[in-house]
Formats: structure tokens, sequence, C-alpha cells
């Protein structure tokens, strides 16, 4: 039954209700076994194999199920000692619990540079909690001692938005990078193609442009730009269309300064 809950087009409210009636934690061990199922029913993939696969090392979870709309993942109890750096999670998740357990989360409220701390809230059997990733980091280690009980989370991940780090101890934006493993791959390429100086690199930019990630086509305008400013600014209305706020700080600022 859970897994129907993974549909970009039922509303949050409705998939909290709808957890609060299940019994969530024979149906994360029924997901478990069909992921055991799996690995059986294919010799040429080994038990080990499929659950590294399935396995997040940087969040620690493991993957039960997914389709195209998000996934449903389990993060195991653990002793580990807090980490120096918080994560954002694009887009929005539910997390839930399983075993007749309980934990507390701490959250913050998330600014373009910065983190304000927020409250620590407890997700129960009757206390789904929804996390909506644009606006809110939760921490699933408030204490710095680890969990102690298992973390479910329904997650519906925006791959247009980017992955950003803050400090700990200051709470504020140390690094970012993308969501999407294929505008990293674009982005790092875009990257090379410049430092190398290579001659078609506008070219190859001027296919990113369209990309729907803001990094990747700010990227692309800019080697588009120092190819060709005037070309360049003929891509302006197209980076407007993907109405990030970041990105059209950075055209403003640049058309600012070549005006």
């Amino acid at each position: 039954m859970i897994k129907t809950l993974i549909r970009s087009d039922l509303h949050p409210e409705l998939i909290i209700n709808t957890l609060k009636t299940l019994d969530l934690t024979t149906e994360v061990k029924h997901l478990a076994a069909l992921l055991h199922q799996k690995t059986a029913d294919d010799p040429e993939l080994s038990r080990g194999a499929a659950i590294l696969s399935s396995t997040n090392i940087h969040t620690g979870t493991l993957t039960l199920y997914y389709n195209a709309s998000g996934n449903i993942s389990l993060k195991a109890p653990d002793n580990a000692p807090v980490s120096p750096q918080l994560y954002t999670v694009p887009g929005n998740s539910i997390l839930f619990a399983i075993n007749a357990q309980s934990y507390r989360v701490q959250l913050y409220e998330v600014a373009d540079d910065y983190l304000i701390l927020g409250p620590q809230v407890t997700v129960d059997a009757d206390n789904p909690l929804l996390i909506d990733g644009t606006k809110v980091l939760f921490d699933s280690n408030p204490t710095g001692n680890g969990h102690p009980a298992f973390i479910g989370s329904l997650n519906f991940p925006d791959k247009s938005a980017d992955i950003r780090v803050f400090e700990r101890r200051s709470l504020r934006k140390c690094a970012w990078f993308p969501h999407d493993k294929s505008a990293a791959h674009y982005l790092v390429s875009l990257e090379l193609l410049e430092a190398v100086q290579d001659p078609d690199s506008s070219k190859v930019a001027e296919e990113l442009i369209y990309h729907y990630h803001p990094a990747v086509a700010w990227k692309a305008f800019q080697l588009i730009y120092g190819a060709d400013p005037c070309n360049a600014r003929r891509y302006v209305p197209q980076l407007r269309k993907l109405q990030n706020t970041h990105l059209n700080r950075l055209l403003d600022q640049h058309l600012d300064e070549v005006a």
C-alpha cells in the first residue's frame, strides 16, 4: 500500500493521513523482503551488491522502493558522532516511524546563506512529519550521539535544486552541489572546457543553455558570453524562464557590470 503513495499528484496532507492508517512496520518489512527477492531471482546480482547500489553513503539510507516520482528510504539506528556539516534535502520529504518507536529531529529554517535554529520535533506513529526542503533543513542526530530508532521517509526530490551545505557550528553556508547527477556531469564538463580553453566550448554551451538546472545554464551562458557577448544576450530571456531568484540576480549583476 505504501508504494501507491509515491505519486506526484497526491497532496502531502493526504499522504500523511494515509500513513497514519497503515501498519508501517509491516509495510517496510514487505519492501525489504522484495529487495531480497529481487536479488534471489537474479543470479548475476549478489544481495550485497544490490544493497550497496541502493544505499546512499552520504545520508546512510537504504532505498527500499523508487519510481519516477520519488522513493521510500530507511535509515537504521546508529551511534555515529555528529557531523560538522548539515545538508539540505531538495524537494519534499515525509518522515515516519516504525517498530512502535519515536525519534526527535532538529529543524532549521533555510535562508540564502545561513540557517536559523528552529524547534525539535518528535516523529512517531501518529505524527509523520512533512519537510519542505526549500525552506526547512532537518537534522536526525540532534544529540550528537546518533539515533536509536529507525527513520523512514517518503522522498519527492527536486532535481533542479541544489544541495546546500552549512557548517553546524556557525550555521553559515559553506558549499553547494547539484542534486541531479547529470547536472553535476554537465557542469564539470563545461568547467573543463573552459579550463582548457577549448575553441568549440561555446558550441557545447549553446546546447546546454537549455538545461533545466540553473547552475548548468549559468555556466553555459558564461562560456557563450566569453565567445560572443551579443550572441549570449539572446539567451537571457531563456534563462529568465527558469524563474530562479539566484540566477536572475547573477544575470542582473553581470549585465550591469558590462553595461
